[in-house]
């Protein structure tokens, strides 16, 4: 049997948030922004994955960075008829997103203003 040799260490999202652009780095301060905007009661959490934006107990959204990718995961049905017009995606299935199964890349500054739309939707 071969000895697994692993190097190296995952990159925490503070050192990703680091790491991009300024443009993507201006987009998440938009979403963050929103989120925050949304009621006084709504706090985030920094995890090593990811940042976590909760209302009391109840997750509202996620963010989360992978290479100069950022996703949002909303806490929204992918499946209702009035978010149809939007590319979600349904992670459902995974049990870190249930519950926020909806999931919109933010890769222009039309997806961003879509996820703003989204966010005001909550």
């Amino acid at each position: 049997m071969t000895k697994l040799v692993i190097s190296g260490t995952a990159k925490t999202y503070a050192e990703k948030l680091a790491a991009l652009t300024p443009e993507k780095a201006a987009q998440v301060e938009a979403i963050k922004a929103a989120l925050l905007q949304k009621d006084k009661k709504v706090h985030e959490r920094i995890s090593k994955k990811c940042a976590t934006y909760n209302l009391g107990r109840k997750a509202l959204a996620k963010i989360s960075i992978i290479g100069q990718m950022v996703r949002l995961h909303l806490a929204l049905d992918p499946a209702a008829e009035e978010f149809q017009k939007y590319p979600l995606k349904d992670l459902s299935d995974k049990t870190s997103y249930k519950d926020v199964p909806a999931m919109l890349r933010i890769t222009s500054d039309l997806a961003l203003r879509r996820a703003i739309k989204l966010i005001e939707a909550l």
